[in-house]
Order: C-alpha cells, then structure tokens, then sequence
C-alpha cells in the first residue's frame, strides 16, 4: 500500500498560565499506519488532541490535515478525521443508534450498512445497547459508543484519547480487530495511553511524551524488549 502523510505537528508549544504543557512537539504521520502516543497523567496528551481536534489554539508551531494548513482549510480537512477527546458527543435523549446516524449525517449522508456493520462489531446491538438512550448505557458500553461514533463518518484519519484505558477486557478483542481493520483499509491511527500494554495489538510504532517533550517514534517490538526484556514480541 502506498503510504502518504495525513498528519503533520511541526514544534508546536503551548502554556497554561505561564506553565508549559507542549515544548516542542514534532512528529507526523503517515495512511495505513497506527501510533500510539504514551505518556504519564499531565504529560501533555489531551493538550495535544484538544489542538489537534480544533478544541484548542497552540501558542506556536503548526498543523497540518491532508495538506491542509491554516484555520480555514483546517476546519475542512477535519471532516475527513474521528476524534475522541474528552466525553464522547451525543444527544442524551436519543438512542445510541440514532446518535451514529446522526453523527454521520454532519459529515454528509449516513451510510446505513456500514454504521450496522460498526455496531454489529461494537456488539452494539438494537435490542439492548443500541436500542437506549445514551444517558442510560454502562459505562463499559459508553466505551464502544465513543468509539463508534468517532468512526461513524469513516474518517482517513483517528485520533482517539484513551479509547482503550478502562475498556472491558472482553469488549478489547473486537475494538482493537476493527481498528486494526481500519488500518489494513489505509486509515492512520493515532492511539494515547499511559501505557504500551492495551495499545501493542494495533499499534506498531510509539511516541514517548513527558513533560511536554516528545521523543521517537520508536517501533513497538523495540520498546516493548526494553519493557519486558524476557518476553518475545
């Protein structure tokens, strides 16, 4: 598969009351590839996202969507990218089907099949999850709707914010096989967590964030060797 560069972050920087979170942040990514981002609580990941989703403003540096740079074309590029950054959106009186149509639908017309196919693999199904309001779903199950309202557009680019952490042992094997899925059909991944240890089934390379500085990518094997110096990737 021919790769080409979907997402670019070129030294970018950002402050919270003259405290820095983001320093230099300087990496990119290409289609058909999946990285994860892993760093402590308060390294700076959610900052990140938050930019890179348009929720927040960097101080300095640039984005680049598609080839797309600037607040304008920005703005447009992002409807070709799934994020999922702080609580997932939806309306809390509908159910958890109608909200992925109508997620879809802000990005053009809802494709039927594929949103089935989506909760059919999400075990989001009619007659019980799929069927409820948003506001009454457990929390192992708002998990599986974040995610599948991230992916309701079919987006080329994802980038999802602890889409893994606190998920369900028994929900992880059919989240990471569709994601793993999306890849092998061209879409880039960009996964965050505290750690390798959920993410090591999609994602084949890492970026280390600490204190607002980021270091690699480093590929996954790699990494995990120095982890777990007796295991065998």
């Amino acid at each position: 598969m021919e790769t080409r560069e979907v997402l670019k972050v070129e030294h970018l920087r950002k402050a919270y009351r003259g405290q820095d979170v983001l320093k230099d942040v300087t990496f990119s990514l290409e289609s058909g590839t999946a990285t994860a981002l892993v760093g402590p609580a308060g390294a700076g990941k959610t900052t990140l996202f938050r930019i890179l989703a348009g929720m927040a403003f960097p101080d300095g540096g640039s984005v680049s969507l598609f080839g797309s740079s600037g607040e304008a074309e920005l703005r447009k590029a992002r409807q070709q990218a799934g994020f999922l950054v702080d609580a997932a959106f939806g309306k809390k009186t509908f159910s958890v089907g109608k909200n992925l149509f109508l997620l879809a639908g802000l990005y053009g017309k809802p494709d039927k099949r594929y949103i089935r196919h989506l909760m059919k693999r999400l075990k989001i199904s009619e007659t019980d999850i799929g069927g409820k309001r948003v506001s009454w779903i457990l929390p192992d199950a708002q998990k599986r709707y974040a995610l599948a309202s991230a992916l309701a557009h079919r987006p080329r680019l994802l980038i999802l914010d602890e889409a893994l952490t606190d998920a369900d042992t028994e929900d992880l094997e059919p989240m990471c096989s569709l994601l793993d899925e999306l890849r092998e059909e061209g879409a880039a991944l960009l996964l965050s967590g505290s750690g390798t240890e959920r993410l090591r089934s999609v994602c084949s390379e890492v970026l280390l964030l600490n204190e607002g500085i980021i270091a690699g990518p480093t590929p996954m094997a790699e990494l995990i060797k120095r982890e777990d110096p007796e295991e065998d990737p």
